[in-house]
This record gives C-alpha cells, structure tokens and sequence, in this order.
C-alpha cells in the first residue's frame, strides 16, 4: 500500500504526524519518532508566555537596575534565550531526521513573532504551525476582535516568511465553518482542527482548585471528526486532524473525513512510539482489505460534502437522536 501524502506541499511518507509536545522537544525524542515511522513531526512550541515569563525573571532577578534602559536591556536577553533553546533544537532536528521538521509558535498576540517565524524559518524549518490560543471568556474581546486576532496573526506570519504555514485554532468560535473557510483564503497553506485548552477540576475535599487530564481520550475524537467532514468541502487548505485519535480506527476515519494528516500526541504518552508502528499497518491491511491502493482513494469518502445527505452532519442527526431512534446509516 502507498501511504505517502503531501501536507502544506511537504513529502510525507505516511500521514501519522506528532504533534507539538513533549514528545518533540527533544533531539532524542525527534528521533525515537522519526524511528518509529512518523511521517513529519511538529517541534514543542515556543510559548508566547515563556518568552515573556523568562524576560521578566531575569529583570526580578537582578532588581539593583533601576534605570529603564537597562530593564529593556534584560529583557531582551531573557527573551533572547527563550528563542535561541528554540532555535537549536530546530538545528539539531533538521540534522538528525531526514522527515519534515515543523516549528511551533504559541501566540496570543501579533506582533513580535514576525522576527521569531523568520528567525525560525533561518534556522531550517520545514513549516511552521501557528497555534492561535486566545480565552473565549475574555470579557474585554468581542467575537469579531477575537477572529480579527487568528487573521492578523495569519496574514502577517504568511508575508513574512517563505516556508509553509499552518494555522491551528480552537473550537469555540461562532460562525466556525465561515471562520475556517475565510481563513484559508489568508494564504495559509492549513489548518489543525482542534487545539486542546486546558481544563480546570476541582478537589471536593480540599476544596482546592486542580489540573484536569493534560492528556485527551479517545471520546473527544467526535468534535475533530465533525468538523474536518464539514470543513473539507468548505476549505482550501489542507486539513490536520488533532485530539483524540487514540487508535488505528479512529485515524482511518479522520482521513475518510478528508483529513491530510493527523496528528499524535495523548496516544503515545499512554502507549509508546511503538503505537506508531501498530497504527500504520493497521492502515496498510484496512486499505488491502477494502481495494485501496493508495490515500487518495478512500481520503474525505465520508466527509460532508460527499454526502447524499450532508444535514445528517448538523440538526438532523439531534432530532432523530432526540425521538429515541438512532440511525444505523447517515451516509
């Protein structure tokens, strides 16, 4: 079976990409990724806090500088440092793997990640993943100031480099499917569907406020699989599949909803790399089974706008739920 594909005009010998985490932010772990098959891995990213948090301690931490022009001073070198760790193991990757490397920025802002993209891009980076996290219970944002921001960000990033940009965003937008296909018209070559906001728990005990699970389950995958059906008839960009894809059917499905690639994360800190491997043959003998020789055969079958019956997709399918009768086909 071939299983080759090319996302954001990348060459990947299969569509399995890590996504950005702990799994990449080191030179070894890049490599066990790259040994276990993926096809392309997305680097841990750079942090628009980190950046900013480590400037700022390094001005706390020496306090006898009173004058403004030395506070600047500092803060650029503790920024400075944030960039560079980044920048290297950018460096080191491109010189350990021969798949795609993808650098990541976390932003919450516009602004000075133009020179970081571009220094990113200099450094040898394949592509570049923007991961637009901006709080939706931001009182100060209207929903319009909210989207303004995910095209400031994409628009300006684009223009200033030349390599390949991808947009990953969250859920929780009004008029998403307006939103995803205005966004792929900025030049963005694509976008991740979803991005993962971290949820509070609380400590009935202690009365204390706690992390939630920092990993997703694969009960999450319906919200992702929804919406790359929907946005794979709307889009002009190619389509990344994120959150949870725990296993080898779940996979098969986002690309039969018209996903480019998908991504790994939660799974493989539960199971291995070696997940990997178990996961492309499984694809390999699901493709023999059904006569597909390759992904272009079976990629976006399902998705909605293929469909003989695309409303099964939004309010239909909830109606016929709410009556008590779930419906053996929608297709």
């Amino acid at each position: 079976m071939d299983l080759a594909t090319r996302y954001l005009g990348l060459p990947l010998s299969n569509p399995f990409v890590i996504a950005s985490s702990g799994l990449t932010s080191s030179t070894e772990g890049i490599v066990r990724c790259a040994k276990a098959g993926a096809g392309a891995v997305i680097l841990k990213s750079l942090f628009e806090e980190q950046v900013l948090s480590e400037a700022d301690q390094l001005v706390a931490s020496d306090g006898h500088f009173v004058h403004p022009e030395a506070a600047d001073y500092l803060k650029r070198q503790g920024q400075e440092g944030a960039v560079e760790k980044a920048l290297e193991l950018i460096r080191e990757a491109k010189a350990a793997v021969s798949i795609p490397v993808i650098a990541s920025l976390h932003c919450t802002s516009a602004g000075a990640w133009l020179d970081f993209a571009r220094r990113m891009e200099k450094a040898g980076a394949d592509a570049l993943e923007l991961n637009v996290h901006v709080l939706t219970s931001d009182t100060r944002l209207t929903g319009e100031q909210m989207e303004k921001l995910h095209f400031d960000i994409a628009t300006e990033v684009r223009r200033a480099v030349r390599i390949p940009v991808a947009l990953k965003l969250g859920s929780q937008h009004s008029g998403l499917a307006n939103l995803l296909s205005r966004l792929s018209r900025t030049g963005i070559q694509g976008m991740t569907l979803f991005n993962r906001s971290f949820s509070p728990d609380f400590d009935i005990e202690k009365l204390e406020l706690t992390a939630g699970s920092r990993l997703s389950t694969a009960e999450e995958h319906g919200l992702t699989l929804r919406w790359i059906s929907i946005a794979s008839g709307l889009a002009g960009s190619d389509l990344a599949a994120s959150t949870g894809v725990h296993d080898s059917k779940t996979a098969i499905k986002m690309l039969l909803a018209g996903a480019t690639t998908v991504q790994l994360a939660s799974a493989l800190y539960l199971n291995g790399t070696g997940l990997l491997r178990v996961m492309l043959a499984d694809l390999e003998a699901w493709m023999e089974r059904h006569g597909f020789e390759r992904l272009s055969d079976f990629r976006g079958k399902l998705r909605q706008a293929a469909s003989s019956n695309p409303a099964a997709y939004e309010r239909v399918q909830f109606l016929r739920l709410s009556e008590g009768t779930q419906p053996k086909s929608i297709g």
